[in-house]
Protein backbone atom coordinates (compact mmCIF):
# COMPACT_ATOMS: atom_id res chain seq x y z
CA UNK A 1 0.00 0.00 0.00
CA UNK A 2 1.43 3.50 -0.51
CA UNK A 3 2.11 5.62 2.27
CA UNK A 4 0.65 8.81 2.45
CA UNK A 5 3.18 11.83 1.93
CA UNK A 6 4.04 13.79 4.70
CA UNK A 7 4.15 17.62 4.71
CA UNK A 8 6.83 19.08 6.42
CA UNK A 9 8.06 22.82 7.50
CA UNK A 10 12.24 22.77 7.06
CA UNK A 11 14.17 25.81 8.37
CA UNK A 12 17.67 25.87 6.79
CA UNK A 13 19.02 28.04 9.67
CA UNK A 14 20.96 31.09 9.85
CA UNK A 15 21.63 32.11 6.20
CA UNK A 16 24.88 32.65 7.00
CA UNK A 17 25.84 28.96 7.83
CA UNK A 18 26.12 26.15 6.63
CA UNK A 19 22.08 25.68 6.42
CA UNK A 20 21.47 26.39 2.89
CA UNK A 21 24.33 24.08 1.56
CA UNK A 22 22.94 20.98 3.37
CA UNK A 23 19.32 21.63 2.58
CA UNK A 24 20.53 22.60 -1.13
CA UNK A 25 22.77 18.84 -0.91
CA UNK A 26 19.39 17.41 0.25
CA UNK A 27 16.84 18.43 -3.10
CA UNK A 28 20.28 17.81 -5.17
CA UNK A 29 19.89 13.88 -3.51
CA UNK A 30 16.35 13.42 -5.06
CA UNK A 31 15.37 11.95 -2.01
CA UNK A 32 12.45 13.84 -0.07
CA UNK A 33 11.78 10.90 1.85
CA UNK A 34 7.68 10.49 1.41
CA UNK A 35 8.01 14.36 2.22
CA UNK A 36 6.08 17.77 0.73
CA UNK A 37 8.21 19.87 2.11
CA UNK A 38 8.13 23.53 3.01
CA UNK A 39 11.58 25.85 2.99
CA UNK A 40 10.97 28.39 5.36
CA UNK A 41 13.93 31.27 5.09
CA UNK A 42 15.72 33.16 3.09
CA UNK A 43 15.24 33.11 -0.52
CA UNK A 44 18.23 34.44 -1.53
CA UNK A 45 20.57 31.98 0.34
CA UNK A 46 18.60 29.13 -0.80
CA UNK A 47 18.88 30.16 -4.37
CA UNK A 48 22.36 30.84 -4.70
CA UNK A 49 22.72 27.50 -2.42
CA UNK A 50 20.66 25.12 -4.67
CA UNK A 51 22.22 26.75 -7.85
CA UNK A 52 25.40 26.06 -6.65
CA UNK A 53 24.60 22.34 -5.62
CA UNK A 54 22.45 21.85 -8.85
CA UNK A 55 19.21 21.39 -6.91
CA UNK A 56 16.04 22.73 -7.93
CA UNK A 57 15.70 26.36 -6.97
CA UNK A 58 12.65 26.75 -4.88
CA UNK A 59 9.71 28.90 -6.07
CA UNK A 60 8.91 31.55 -3.71
CA UNK A 61 5.40 31.37 -2.68
CA UNK A 62 4.85 34.12 -0.18
CA UNK A 63 6.93 35.81 2.86
CA UNK A 64 6.66 35.13 6.75
CA UNK A 65 3.56 35.18 8.16
CA UNK A 66 1.97 35.96 4.72
CA UNK A 67 1.23 32.62 3.73
CA UNK A 68 -2.00 30.69 5.03
CA UNK A 69 -2.15 27.00 5.71
CA UNK A 70 -4.22 26.56 2.43
CA UNK A 71 -1.68 28.61 -0.01
CA UNK A 72 0.93 26.14 1.61
CA UNK A 73 -0.71 23.05 0.80
CA UNK A 74 -2.11 23.69 -2.58
CA UNK A 75 1.62 25.05 -3.56
CA UNK A 76 3.09 21.92 -2.24
CA UNK A 77 0.57 19.72 -4.55
CA UNK A 78 2.41 20.95 -7.14
CA UNK A 79 5.55 18.86 -6.59
CA UNK A 80 8.76 21.03 -7.05
CA UNK A 81 10.60 22.71 -4.00
CA UNK A 82 8.59 25.64 -2.55
CA UNK A 83 10.38 28.22 0.09
CA UNK A 84 8.61 30.91 2.85
CA UNK A 85 11.10 34.18 2.65
CA UNK A 86 11.94 35.46 6.01
CA UNK A 87 15.04 36.95 4.55
CA UNK A 88 13.13 40.35 3.66
CA UNK A 89 16.35 41.74 1.86
CA UNK A 90 17.86 41.41 4.65
CA UNK A 91 22.00 41.48 3.81
CA UNK A 92 23.43 39.31 6.13
CA UNK A 93 26.78 38.78 6.21
CA UNK A 94 28.93 35.70 6.05
CA UNK A 95 31.42 34.58 8.59
CA UNK A 96 29.76 34.58 12.05
CA UNK A 97 26.56 35.94 13.69
CA UNK A 98 24.50 38.80 13.20
CA UNK A 99 21.49 40.49 14.17
CA UNK A 100 20.26 40.39 10.45
CA UNK A 101 21.01 36.56 10.47
CA UNK A 102 19.29 35.88 13.61
CA UNK A 103 16.23 37.73 12.54
CA UNK A 104 15.91 35.53 9.33
CA UNK A 105 16.20 32.25 11.40
CA UNK A 106 14.19 33.79 14.21
CA UNK A 107 11.37 34.00 12.27
CA UNK A 108 11.56 31.06 9.96
CA UNK A 109 11.09 29.39 12.96
CA UNK A 110 7.79 31.83 14.49
CA UNK A 111 6.18 30.75 10.67
CA UNK A 112 6.65 27.00 11.08
CA UNK A 113 5.68 26.97 14.44
CA UNK A 114 1.94 29.13 12.96
CA UNK A 115 1.83 26.61 10.45
CA UNK A 116 2.26 23.36 12.84
CA UNK A 117 -0.26 25.00 15.57
CA UNK A 118 -2.31 25.86 12.12
CA UNK A 119 -2.25 22.08 11.28
CA UNK A 120 -0.95 22.68 7.81
CA UNK A 121 2.25 20.79 8.22
CA UNK A 122 2.92 17.90 10.44
CA UNK A 123 6.47 17.90 11.21
CA UNK A 124 9.32 20.59 12.04
CA UNK A 125 12.63 19.95 10.79
CA UNK A 126 15.05 22.35 11.38
CA UNK A 127 18.36 23.80 10.27
CA UNK A 128 21.57 25.22 12.51
CA UNK A 129 20.75 28.17 14.21
CA UNK A 130 22.90 30.77 16.13
CA UNK A 131 22.01 31.68 19.57
CA UNK A 132 24.10 34.46 19.31
CA UNK A 133 22.53 36.03 16.42
CA UNK A 134 19.11 35.04 17.66
CA UNK A 135 19.85 37.25 20.92
CA UNK A 136 21.62 40.16 18.79
CA UNK A 137 18.46 40.03 16.66
CA UNK A 138 16.23 40.66 20.34
CA UNK A 139 15.33 37.03 21.21
CA UNK A 140 15.56 35.79 24.53
CA UNK A 141 15.59 32.07 24.15
CA UNK A 142 18.48 29.64 24.20
CA UNK A 143 17.58 28.01 21.11
CA UNK A 144 15.31 25.60 19.15
CA UNK A 145 13.62 24.16 22.21
CA UNK A 146 13.15 27.15 24.27
CA UNK A 147 11.61 28.92 21.60
CA UNK A 148 8.93 26.29 19.75
CA UNK A 149 8.03 25.10 23.54
CA UNK A 150 7.23 28.73 23.71
CA UNK A 151 5.40 29.54 20.76
CA UNK A 152 3.33 25.64 20.60
CA UNK A 153 2.56 26.23 24.45
CA UNK A 154 4.50 23.71 25.62
CA UNK A 155 6.22 24.07 28.47
CA UNK A 156 7.18 20.43 29.67
CA UNK A 157 8.90 19.60 26.05
CA UNK A 158 12.17 17.54 26.34
CA UNK A 159 15.33 17.82 23.95
CA UNK A 160 16.15 13.91 23.28
CA UNK A 161 19.13 12.69 20.62
CA UNK A 162 18.29 10.06 18.30
CA UNK A 163 21.42 8.16 16.69
CA UNK A 164 19.88 4.38 15.34
CA UNK A 165 18.27 3.07 18.44
CA UNK A 166 19.92 5.10 21.06
CA UNK A 167 17.54 7.64 22.69
CA UNK A 168 19.16 10.09 25.05
CA UNK A 169 17.19 12.54 26.95
CA UNK A 170 19.26 15.77 28.18
CA UNK A 171 17.32 16.79 31.20
CA UNK A 172 18.93 19.89 31.95
CA UNK A 173 20.98 21.34 28.50
CA UNK A 174 22.70 24.79 28.54
CA UNK A 175 23.68 25.51 31.82
CA UNK A 176 26.47 26.39 34.02
CA UNK A 177 27.85 22.58 35.40
CA UNK A 178 27.71 24.06 38.43
CA UNK A 179 24.09 24.96 38.42
CA UNK A 180 22.86 20.95 37.45
CA UNK A 181 22.68 19.65 40.82
CA UNK A 182 19.88 22.07 41.94
CA UNK A 183 18.68 21.73 38.78
CA UNK A 184 17.96 18.24 39.24
CA UNK A 185 14.44 17.97 41.17
CA UNK A 186 12.25 15.20 41.86
CA UNK A 187 9.48 17.32 40.39
CA UNK A 188 11.62 17.72 37.04
CA UNK A 189 13.22 14.26 36.87
CA UNK A 190 9.31 13.36 37.15
CA UNK A 191 8.43 15.53 34.32
CA UNK A 192 11.17 14.43 32.07
CA UNK A 193 10.43 10.82 32.12
CA UNK A 194 6.80 11.42 31.90
CA UNK A 195 7.31 13.36 28.52
CA UNK A 196 9.69 10.56 27.51
CA UNK A 197 7.61 7.52 28.15
CA UNK A 198 4.45 9.25 26.58
CA UNK A 199 6.79 10.05 23.04
CA UNK A 200 8.28 6.50 23.23
CA UNK A 201 5.07 5.05 22.74
CA UNK A 202 3.06 8.19 20.72
CA UNK A 203 6.15 8.53 18.01
CA UNK A 204 7.57 5.45 18.14
CA UNK A 205 4.90 2.56 18.80
CA UNK A 206 6.87 1.40 22.12
CA UNK A 207 3.86 -0.02 24.38
CA UNK A 208 6.00 -0.65 27.58
CA UNK A 209 9.29 1.45 27.32
CA UNK A 210 11.98 0.86 29.65
CA UNK A 211 13.88 4.32 30.80
CA UNK A 212 17.04 4.34 32.33
CA UNK A 213 18.59 7.36 34.41
CA UNK A 214 21.89 8.25 34.65
CA UNK A 215 23.37 8.91 38.31
CA UNK A 216 24.55 12.60 39.19
CA UNK A 217 27.63 11.46 41.13
CA UNK A 218 30.82 8.90 40.69
CA UNK A 219 29.90 6.29 40.87
CA UNK A 220 26.01 6.04 41.56
CA UNK A 221 26.66 8.09 44.97
CA UNK A 222 28.05 5.71 46.65
CA UNK A 223 25.60 5.23 49.55
CA UNK A 224 25.54 9.27 49.74
CA UNK A 225 29.76 8.92 49.98
CA UNK A 226 30.31 11.19 46.60
CA UNK A 227 26.71 12.63 46.82
CA UNK A 228 23.37 12.88 48.36
CA UNK A 229 21.21 13.94 44.78
CA UNK A 230 20.93 9.80 44.47
CA UNK A 231 18.79 8.93 47.47
CA UNK A 232 17.40 12.48 47.90
CA UNK A 233 16.00 13.36 44.61
CA UNK A 234 16.63 11.03 41.91
CA UNK A 235 15.35 7.75 44.05
CA UNK A 236 12.09 9.36 45.00
CA UNK A 237 11.58 9.84 41.86
CA UNK A 238 12.13 6.64 40.32
CA UNK A 239 9.87 5.50 42.81
CA UNK A 240 6.78 7.97 42.16
CA UNK A 241 7.38 7.21 38.31
CA UNK A 242 7.11 3.11 39.01
CA UNK A 243 4.00 3.80 41.16
CA UNK A 244 2.37 5.57 38.23
CA UNK A 245 3.12 2.32 35.71
CA UNK A 246 6.17 3.82 34.14
CA UNK A 247 9.29 1.31 33.69
CA UNK A 248 11.91 3.82 35.24
CA UNK A 249 15.30 2.28 36.41
CA UNK A 250 18.02 3.62 38.02
CA UNK A 251 20.08 5.55 38.95
CA UNK A 252 23.15 3.64 36.88
CA UNK A 253 26.36 5.58 37.11
CA UNK A 254 26.91 7.23 34.12
CA UNK A 255 30.27 5.24 33.14
CA UNK A 256 28.66 1.98 33.08
CA UNK A 257 24.63 3.63 31.95
CA UNK A 258 25.20 3.32 27.92
CA UNK A 259 26.90 -0.33 28.21
CA UNK A 260 25.26 -2.76 26.06
CA UNK A 261 22.06 -0.76 26.26
CA UNK A 262 20.70 -2.90 23.46
CA UNK A 263 21.66 -5.95 25.16
CA UNK A 264 19.89 -5.00 28.34
CA UNK A 265 16.33 -3.65 26.48
CA UNK A 266 16.94 0.23 27.42
CA UNK A 267 14.60 2.24 24.71
CA UNK A 268 15.18 5.86 26.16
CA UNK A 269 18.70 7.04 28.57
CA UNK A 270 17.37 10.22 30.75
CA UNK A 271 21.20 12.31 31.13
CA UNK A 272 21.29 14.62 33.72
CA UNK A 273 23.46 16.98 32.55
CA UNK A 274 24.64 18.11 28.84
CA UNK A 275 27.77 16.47 28.94
CA UNK A 276 26.71 13.39 30.78
CA UNK A 277 24.75 12.63 27.69
CA UNK A 278 26.12 14.00 24.61
CA UNK A 279 29.50 12.31 24.75
CA UNK A 280 28.22 8.91 24.03
CA UNK A 281 25.80 9.88 21.69
CA UNK A 282 28.38 11.77 19.75
CA UNK A 283 30.87 8.67 20.20
CA UNK A 284 27.21 6.80 18.63
CA UNK A 285 27.21 8.50 15.24
CA UNK A 286 27.36 12.00 15.12
CA UNK A 287 27.16 12.45 11.91
CA UNK A 288 23.88 10.95 11.35
CA UNK A 289 22.59 11.82 14.43
CA UNK A 290 19.27 13.67 15.74
CA UNK A 291 18.17 16.88 17.98
CA UNK A 292 14.73 16.19 18.37
CA UNK A 293 12.08 17.74 20.70
CA UNK A 294 9.32 15.24 22.45
CA UNK A 295 6.70 16.73 24.14
CA UNK A 296 5.26 19.22 21.61
CA UNK A 297 2.02 19.02 19.61
CA UNK A 298 3.99 18.50 16.52
CA UNK A 299 6.59 16.20 15.55
CA UNK A 300 9.74 18.36 15.92
CA UNK A 301 13.67 17.06 14.78
CA UNK A 302 16.91 18.86 14.12
CA UNK A 303 20.14 18.71 13.05
CA UNK A 304 22.63 17.59 16.09
CA UNK A 305 25.72 20.85 14.85
CA UNK A 306 26.10 23.76 14.73
CA UNK A 307 26.42 26.87 11.49
CA UNK A 308 29.78 26.57 11.33
CA UNK A 309 29.97 30.03 9.97
CA UNK A 310 34.17 28.59 9.26
CA UNK A 311 33.31 26.47 6.44
CA UNK A 312 30.00 27.96 4.83
CA UNK A 313 29.68 28.01 1.14
CA UNK A 314 32.82 25.88 0.59
CA UNK A 315 31.10 22.39 0.07
CA UNK A 316 32.89 20.61 2.57
CA UNK A 317 29.49 20.79 4.86
CA UNK A 318 27.91 16.83 5.40
CA UNK A 319 23.92 16.61 5.13
CA UNK A 320 23.78 13.58 6.92
CA UNK A 321 22.27 14.70 10.46
CA UNK A 322 19.54 16.69 8.03
CA UNK A 323 18.41 13.85 6.34
CA UNK A 324 18.53 11.74 9.69
CA UNK A 325 16.64 14.62 10.76
CA UNK A 326 14.39 14.36 7.96
CA UNK A 327 13.72 10.64 7.69
CA UNK A 328 13.02 10.47 11.55
CA UNK A 329 10.83 13.81 11.02
CA UNK A 330 8.77 11.44 8.58
CA UNK A 331 8.39 7.94 10.19
CA UNK A 332 7.60 9.52 13.81
CA UNK A 333 4.28 10.97 11.73
CA UNK A 334 3.21 8.23 10.63
CA UNK A 335 3.53 6.42 13.27
CA UNK A 336 2.00 8.69 15.78
CA UNK A 337 -0.95 8.13 17.82
CA UNK A 338 -1.24 10.84 20.51
CA UNK A 339 -2.79 9.28 23.89
CA UNK A 340 -1.26 6.04 23.01
CA UNK A 341 -1.06 3.63 26.30
CA UNK A 342 0.43 0.73 26.87
CA UNK A 343 -1.66 -2.55 26.10
CA UNK A 344 -3.49 -3.67 28.88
Amino acid sequence: MKQRRIPIALTPGDPAGIGPEITAALLASGDDFGADIALIGSADAMTAAARKAGAPVPRVIGTGGSVTGDVLLDSLAGGSPVIIDTGGGRDVPTGGPSAAGGAVSGEAIETAATLAAGGAVEGIVTGPISKEALGLAGYSYIGHTDMLSALLGAPDCQMIMVSGKMRIVILTRDIPLTDVPAAVTVKRLITGVKVTDAALRELWGIENPRIDIAALNPPGGDGGVTGAEEGDVIIPAIAALVREGIDARGPFPADTLFYHHERRGCDAFVALYHDQGMIPFKMSGFDRGVNMTIGLPVVRTSVCHGTAYDIAGRGEAESGSLASALELAVRCCRTRVPGRKAAG
